[in-house]
């Protein structure tokens, strides 16, 4: 397409509210500015670099409406059974659990499908790097509070507004946090009477002992443990089932090895291979798929 083919098919793309001016920019990673005055035929810079990433945007926006992304829902698998079990013991007792599995088996999705059930509960997915003051921060936060403040204010202010409340709160990632923010969960614990969930990697558990058992007084405070396994074969058969049309769940399961993740992105990932090379879905395309994915 010329360079009027190319500011038609753009404006007919925003008219059609699939993206708007800045959305497209960002996708072409140049300022929503430079965009526009091109889009008028006004633009005084480099006009053959900007035609380019026009081009080469709406090129990926045709792609995707030819080859949607797969959409898979949540499914209750083996592991998300435990997820939700672990969680509603540690909702209706007060207490603190811990589950901890491999990456990839279904954690984060289970919780927030948890999280979206029961509207009391608080989901924190903790970084890398996260300190006790940035985990309360974002606490204190989701309590429709301020979020500023010295930890130990933001401690007192949580614990005053989830006091008797019978809220769960849950973090993700859990293996990112230091001790002191384990300590003060145990405190909030304590003095709240709140339901706390920690989920993370199986070195999370390593993490609530300590490297030489001296944090035995807070692991000592878990109520209730739980191993998360890899996905069954039944898992994987039911979530490959609730996408209509598809099949070959033998091949799926094999090939992920039980792990949700790797699974999901198979599923999406395929038929787009089989678009391309107009072949159809097959055990074989599923394995050599597989081949081209790291989870």
């Amino acid at each position: 397409m010329n360079q009027e083919q190319l500011r038609t098919e753009l404006k007919k793309l925003i008219d059609s509210k699939e993206t708007s001016c800045n959305g497209a920019a960002r996708g072409m990673g140049i300022s929503a500015s430079a965009l526009s005055t091109w889009l008028a035929g006004k633009y005084a810079g480099n006009v053959q670099t900007v035609t380019a990433a026009v081009a080469g945007y709406l090129k990926r926006m045709q792609e995707k409406r030819a080859q949607p992304k797969q959409n898979v829902g949540f499914v209750m698998t083996s592991v998300s059974a435990k997820i939700f079990e672990v969680a509603r013991m540690c909702h209706l007792d007060s207490d603190i659990g811990v589950c901890y599995g491999q990456a990839g088996v279904g954690k984060t999705r289970s919780l927030k499908e948890y999280a979206a059930q029961n509207q009391d509960v608080i989901l924190i997915e903790a970084d890398l790097g996260y300190s006790a003051k940035a985990l309360f921060q974002e606490l204190h936060r989701h309590l429709g509070l301020s979020g500023e403040g010295q930890i130990n204010s933001l401690k007192d202010q949580a614990i005053d507004k989830l006091k008797k409340s019978g809220r769960l709160i849950i973090v993700d990632e859990a293996e990112h946090l230091p001790y002191r923010a384990l300590e003060l969960l145990r405190r909030l614990n304590d003095k709240a009477e709140v339901g706390i969930l920690m989920v993370g990697m199986p070195r999370f558990i390593a993490n609530l002992r300590g490297k030489k058992g001296e944090y035995a007084q807070l692991y000592s405070r878990v109520g209730v443990s739980c191993k998360l396994e890899e996905l069954k074969d039944k898992d994987s058969e039911d979530i490959v089932r609730s996408v209509p049309g598809m099949k070959y769940h033998p091949a799926y399961h094999e090939v992920s090895g039980g792990n949700a993740r790797m699974l999901t992105k198979l599923m999406r990932q395929v038929p787009r291979v089989c678009a391309r090379t107009k072949v159809d879905v097959s055990a074989e395309v599923i394995r050599e798929t597989a081949k081209m994915l790291i989870v």
